[in-house]
């Protein structure tokens, strides 16, 4: 929830330079230049396949039904892989504590959602720039707005496919892929971060055994029994 007044939020100084979601700021708007401002709200997609779930070794990420992508800090060890493995660069690590720091990202409001209630940032936007719903429905929604009116909208909505599908969407007037957001690819994030992952660990273990049995030998052959020893 803000610590601060509305007065602290009426400096557009903000909208200066491009910002990313952080430890404490987790979700973001940035303001793009173009003929016309254009606003773009920054959070976490909440991939429908996460990257960031298939690629934590304790199982802190899970998938909801409703969508949100959730964390239990109490079982973070704090390895970081979801902030390398993540393809929108969201999970932000709480760099600043020195004792007991997190992994901060949205949560999609998921204790609100258990309760029956929408996301803040849903209930609270002034212009209804903010949709929530089942995602078949939105998607249904969007591209009949994209055929009703095809000079207002680009053709494309980012997240209905981008790294297998995303629970948070964008239907905009321009192109996002490769200018507000990135360009990527079809193939869901956790097949390529797991296979990143196989990669290492199927040339990280053998030498690890050689190294462990080198090892034995050298302490065997050092302390091992001596033949007429005490």
């Amino acid at each position: 929830m803000p610590t601060q007044g509305p007065e602290a939020y009426e400096d557009d100084a903000v909208f200066d330079a491009p910002r990313r979601p952080d430890s404490t700021a987790l979700t973001v708007v940035n303001r793009l230049e173009a003929e016309r401002p254009f606003f773009l709200k920054a959070q976490c997609m909440h991939c429908d396949h996460p990257a960031c779930a298939s690629s934590c070794i304790v199982g802190a990420f899970t998938k909801e039904e409703s969508g949100a992508v959730v964390w239990d800090t109490s079982k973070c060890i704090g390895c970081r892989y979801c902030i390398v493995a993540c393809p929108f660069q969201v999970p932000a690590f709480e760099w600043g504590k020195a004792l007991e720091p997190r992994i901060m990202k949205c949560d999609f409001c998921a204790p609100r959602q258990r309760d029956g209630e929408l996301p803040a940032c849903v209930e609270r936007c002034p212009v209804e720039a903010l949709t929530f719903g089942p995602r078949d429905e939105l998607l249904r929604v969007a591209h009949e707005r994209i055929k009703r009116s095809p000079g207002k909208y680009n053709p494309r909505v980012y997240g209905e496919l981008e790294v297998g599908g995303t629970s948070w969407m964008y239907l905009s007037a321009r192109e996002l892929a490769g200018e507000a957001l990135p360009k990527l690819g079809t193939r869901p994030a956790p097949g390529v971060s797991e296979s990143i992952q196989h990669g290492i660990f199927a040339y990280f273990v053998p030498p690890v055994a050689l190294y462990s049995l080198l090892g034995f030998l050298m302490w065997d052959a050092k302390n091992g029994p001596r033949e007429g020893g005490e």
